[in-house]
């Protein structure tokens, strides 16, 4: 996909965003992690993960970037901390996660200060989505359209139900965007460390998906979209054509697997 293709992608998926009003923005799904957790990467003092993320609101404002975000009541996010020497824990992530908008509302950061893994002993970390999980967009005083009950009760009620078929019980464009995010995920890394080409670090990913049974297909997809965007790629580097290349296909992922949530839901299925 070229510069020019993906300008014009950027529009559209501008367009679902809207104008930004001052209200609420939607409530999002996260993708549950089915066995495929995030890897929490730490830099500059924080430690972060991209998870793959959907709107179960269509008639809301589509959130900014960086919009602050709580779980919603009976949602799970846990932090799986490797300790080292065969120890691991596993704890809620509720009070220890921050949670934010990363691409509009196809993809989320969640994000804790690194001293507090460090606290815990951690020498590594990722972060579990439970099934069902759902954020809130964080309430301010003087909101002129605030989430009333009955919308949160819609959409993390029925209308998430209805979103698991679309976007986790064994859709393989959903774990194409999944496997997708964790190349994302994985290319601040190479700031600090010699220059790898995304085929690299695609392998890795790939061969971790295999190990946690993800389905041939998603992976085949996951790889075309690698090889397309690696086109574009200086050579011997994971450029930042790759990481804005990366970011707008998983981004054309979850938009096209919304329209089709939203179209269901829409017809009362």
């Amino acid at each position: 996909m070229r510069v020019w293709q993906l300008s014009i992608l950027a529009l559209g998926l501008l367009a679902l965003t809207g104008p930004g009003a001052a209200a609420a923005p939607q409530i999002l799904g996260i993708v549950a992690s089915n066995g495929l957790p995030m890897p929490l990467h730490c830099e500059k003092g924080y430690c972060s993960a991209r998870l793959a993320s959907f709107c179960l609101q269509e008639g809301r404002y589509a959130p900014n970037s960086s919009s602050e975000y709580r779980l919603a009541p009976g949602s799970r996010l846990t932090i799986l901390a490797d300790l080292g020497n065969g120890r691991s824990l596993r704890i809620p992530g509720e009070s220890l996660l921050t949670i934010r908008t990363s691409s509009g509302f196809t993809a989320l950061s969640v994000s804790l200060p690194e001293a507090k893994l460090k606290a815990l002993g951690a020498v590594s970390a990722a972060v579990d989505v439970g099934p069902g999980t759902t954020v809130l967009p964080v309430a301010w005083a003087g909101d002129p359209h605030p989430q009333t009950a009955e919308e949160i009760a819609a959409a993390t009620g029925p209308l998430r139900h209805l979103a698991a078929r679309t976007f986790e019980d064994s859709s393989e464009a959903a774990d194409s965007a999944r496997l997708i995010a964790l190349v994302i995920d994985r290319l601040p890394e190479q700031a600090a460390a010699a220059p790898r080409r995304i085929s690299a670090l695609w392998s890795e990913v790939a061969e971790t998906a295999r190990r946690h049974g993800l389905s041939p297909g998603s992976i085949a997809a996951a790889g075309a979209v690698i090889a397309d965007c690696q086109e574009g790629e200086a050579p011997g580097s994971a450029s930042w054509w790759s990481g804005i290349c990366l970011g707008m296909r998983e981004a054309e992922l979850m938009t096209d697997l919304n329209r089709q949530f939203w179209d269901e839901a829409a017809g009362g299925s």
